[in-house]
């Protein structure tokens, strides 16, 4: 059976940093669709990471917020479009990176 990097990304967080995090959570699980297991978490979190920064044009940091345009047209309100540095830093990405080491192991 083939399984996907996209499957870490099926049970979606509880809570958010900001309103632009579930859409960069969707947009990523969109981006490994088609990609097989075994991925090395290192490299996911890199891809995240380069992706932010492709996305926002900086490195992503703790104490920072940013705004990705693509996201803001979805809903409106004053943090519409925002994704968290500290979410994506302190809880996405280490939550992505558990969930992959688990499906690489039961491949």
């Amino acid at each position: 059976m083939i399984r996907y990097v996209s499957q870490i990304f099926e049970e979606e967080p509880k809570q958010w940093g900001l309103r632009g995090d579930p859409f960069l959570w969707r947009y990523l699980k969109d981006k490994y669709l088609n990609t097989v297991i075994p991925y090395s978490p290192e490299k996911l979190e890199q891809d995240i990471i380069e992706e932010i920064k492709v996305l926002t044009n900086e490195n992503p940091k703790s104490d920072k917020h940013y705004h990705v345009k693509q996201f803001a047209t979805k809903h409106v309100g004053m943090s519409t479009g925002f994704i968290s540095g500290r979410f994506w830093l302190e809880r996405g990405i280490p939550l992505l990176k558990e969930r992959l080491k688990e499906l690489n192991t039961n491949v």
